[in-house]
C-alpha cells in the first residue's frame, strides 16, 4: 500500500505558512514568517533522485533495507505532522 499510494497521493502538494523566519544553511534561501509555501508531493513521489525509475510499481521500494536509503521528508502522501 505505501508503493500504492507513492504513485497515486491522495494530496498532489501541501500548502503551509511559515511559522517563523528560518535561513537555509547549505543555501542563501531565508523563508519569511508569514511566507507561503507548496510542497509539491506528486513531483516528490516521482523524482529519480528519490525513487529509482519512478514510473514503475514496485513495492519493494518500502522495505526495511530500501527505505532506510531515502531521505525523510520525501514520501508525503498524506502530509507530514501530528494530523497527517
Amino acid at each position: 500500500e505505501f508503493e500504492t499510494f507513492r504513485k497515486y497521493p491522495p494530496l498532489i502538494a501541501l500548502f503551509r505558512k511559515a511559522s517563523q523566519t528560518y535561513r537555509y544553511t547549505l543555501t542563501t534561501l531565508i523563508l519569511k514568517k508569514g511566507q507561503k509555501i507548496v510542497i509539491p508531493i506528486y513531483s516528490l513521489h516521482f523524482d529519480d533522485k528519490y525513487f529509482e525509475d519512478p514510473q514503475k510499481f514496485d513495492p519493494e521500494r518500502f522495505s526495511p533495507e530500501n527505505k532506510d536509503k531515502r531521505p525523510n521528508g520525501v514520501y508525503l502522501p498524506f502530509g507530514e505532522g501530528p494530523n497527517s
